[in-house]
């Protein structure tokens, strides 16, 4: 029965990986996302591999140019669900925006608070965090304070 794998490529050999993979007969997939005019891997330096445990030869995968390995966990290959590659290919879109949308905003860049009790206020971005969250640098009483906010309350100056 096939199924689905986890593959782990040499540094930014996706590609080179990919072509050499099909060359010889191998299903595979890599996510990727459109941002900027240019493809970008989402894992990158892993592929999922489509392949029968029982009947097909996985031998030349192990020597194909740009794969490193298979991924293993013990002494079992990572077996990926169907559903959650269909999750991931589904989903492609949806996570390129995110990406846009993460990179909006650059370390110094001045924003505005749209949402909360700093509504209106402006503020320094200064990174990114966890769970669609931003740290910002604001001056409170007379200080420069570092405040943890939604990255959908900023707006760009």
């Amino acid at each position: 029965m096939k199924q689905w794998y986890l593959l782990k490529t040499k540094l930014r050999q996706e590609n080179f990986a990919i072509k050499n993979l099909e060359n010889q007969g191998y299903h595979v997939y890599c996510p990727y996302a459109e941002i900027e005019k240019k493809q970008v891997v989402l894992f990158p330096g892993y592929l999922f591999i489509y392949l029968d445990y029982e009947s097909q030869n996985w031998s030349p995968i192990r020597s194909t140019k740009g794969v490193l390995h298979l991924i293993r966990f013990g002494l079992n290959f990572a077996k990926i669900p169907i559903s959650v590659i269909e999750f991931i290919k589904t989903n492609e879109l949806t996570t390129a925006e995110k990406i846009k949308n993460q990179n909006k905003f650059k370390k110094g860049d001045k924003v505005q608070i749209t949402d909360g009790i700093f509504k209106n206020c402006t503020a320094i971005f200064k990174s990114l965090k966890a769970k669609d969250r931003v740290l910002l640098l604001m001056n409170l009483l007379g200080q420069q304070q570092t405040i943890n906010v939604s990255r959908n309350a900023l707006t760009a100056l």
